[in-house]
């Protein structure tokens, strides 16, 4: 493996996340890519995946491409920690320390997280895993992590390099594949930010099961899941706070939204009519104060919003 310099190591860990899905049927790629994309808040980004089909489970590693910018190829040992590498040892907690910044990844039958802390910090909390395997990965084998980009240009790529070892007309079909896939990158970069209601709701549960370093970080990620959600159906947040773990926010809203936008918020939301007919309130853990009468004679009266 490369050494990096601290600075760089601490720019390619620092963002990064690990994660679990189901295994399925569909697009294994494409179903990672939508649950990091919505975690990192980025459609480029740079993934590491491995199925692990005897317990029907997806890992990966995931971070923003952006802390890659230095760094021409990134390739990390904690992949060691992945079903199918040569050096995976089973369950138990992966160790890779530096100056400045050290990083472990746990890994469980059907559960993976990273954790990156100060080496003082880590230290501390390796010393009470005391059930848990501990693996140094300074000296294992390092896979690559890969761009989204990278990995349909790798795909076109082989197709075309294979079509044209036999004639010229396969080889001009190979092109248009390779064609077909460039396409296929811009439409998903823009349907990614599209507004779909069964897309919102299955990246929510797809999301719960990803273990986060901390709780922070949890917070960071549902601040991210309302902020995106508001942003799509074109409004904002007047109001949003957490304190020793209870969720507070104030949310204007236009009127025009369906019960999928309240319902994708959580079951604890309450919705209000403003003194604009073009908007309501939505909020959690406070009364609405404020909320006037409309011609309506809504008054203080939840808004049923049309399915």
């Amino acid at each position: 493996m490369a050494i990096l310099s601290p600075a760089l190591f601490d720019s390619a860990y620092a963002g990064m996340i690990a994660g679990a899905i189901p295994l399925h049927s569909g697009d294994i790629d494409k179903s990672v890519f939508m649950v990091a994309q919505d975690v990192l808040g980025t459609a480029r980004m740079h993934l590491l995946v491995a199925v692990d089909r005897d317990n029907a489970t997806v890992f990966y590693f995931a971070a923003p491409s952006s802390a890659f910018t230095s760094i021409p190829a990134f390739s990390t040992p904690l992949a060691a920690a992945l079903p199918g590498h040569p050096q995976h040892r089973g369950d138990g907690i992966y160790f890779l320390p530096d100056v400045s910044l050290s990083v472990a990844v746990e890994k469980t039958r059907d559960h993976i997280r990273l954790i990156a802390n100060t080496p003082e910090v880590m230290a501390d909390w390796l010393a009470g895993q005391t059930e848990s395997a501990v693996y140094p990965v300074e000296d294992d084998e390092a896979w690559t992590m890969e761009s989204i980009p990278a990995a349909y240009r790798r795909i076109a790529d082989g197709i075309s390099l294979s079509a044209s070892r036999y004639c010229v007309v396969v080889a001009a079909i190979a092109l248009l594949v390779y064609v077909g896939a460039a396409i296929g990158i811009s439409v998903l970069n823009a349907s990614a930010d599209k507004s779909s209601q069964a897309h919102m709701k299955a990246i929510n549960n797809a999301v719960t099961r990803i273990d986060f370093v901390s709780p922070l970080s949890q917070q960071l990620a549902r601040m991210q899941k309302v902020s995106a959600l508001v942003v799509r159906a074109g409004g904002w947040i007047d109001e949003y706070r957490v304190k020793d773990g209870n969720e507070k926010f104030i949310l204007m809203m236009p009127a025009w939204i369906t019960r999928d936008y309240v319902d994708a918020l959580g079951p604890s939301v309450v919705a209000d009519q403003t003194s604009d007919d073009n908007l309501i309130r939505i909020a959690q853990g406070a009364p609405l104060s404020g909320t006037t009468a409309t011609p309506r004679g809504l008054t203080n009266k939840p808004v049923v919003v049309p399915r």
